[in-house]
């Protein structure tokens, strides 16, 4: 499990490599507080994600929290089958801009 982090002005793209669980917790907190401000936008990339847990949607409602529930704000990328499996069954498509990986 790992964290990339790329920031491009006001967009911080986080991508998630291997499982987003609870192991990601305190480094995932830790970038979103080093590069919040009232105006970024933060791309969380999950092309390379390959699971997710309850952890991880705690991780994911916190930095919504964080930024107001803007939904421009935060948007899902690239994200797989079995990582949208999970977000459904959360109803994060009604929290969240979720954009799926291209076959």
């Amino acid at each position: 499990m790992g964290l990339k982090t790329v920031v491009d002005g006001e967009v911080v793209t986080i991508s998630v490599i291997g499982c987003f669980d609870v192991s990601a917790y305190e480094e995932f907190k830790e970038i979103c507080q080093r590069h919040l401000t009232d105006t970024n936008q933060f791309v969380i990339d999950l092309a390379q994600a390959s699971y997710m847990d309850s952890s991880a949607l705690g991780m994911l409602l916190l930095l919504r929290e964080k930024t107001l529930g803007d939904k421009s704000r935060v948007r899902l990328v690239n994200v797989g089958k079995e990582v949208q499996n999970v977000l459904e069954i959360a109803q994060f498509n009604q929290l969240f801009s979720i954009e799926l990986r291209s076959a």
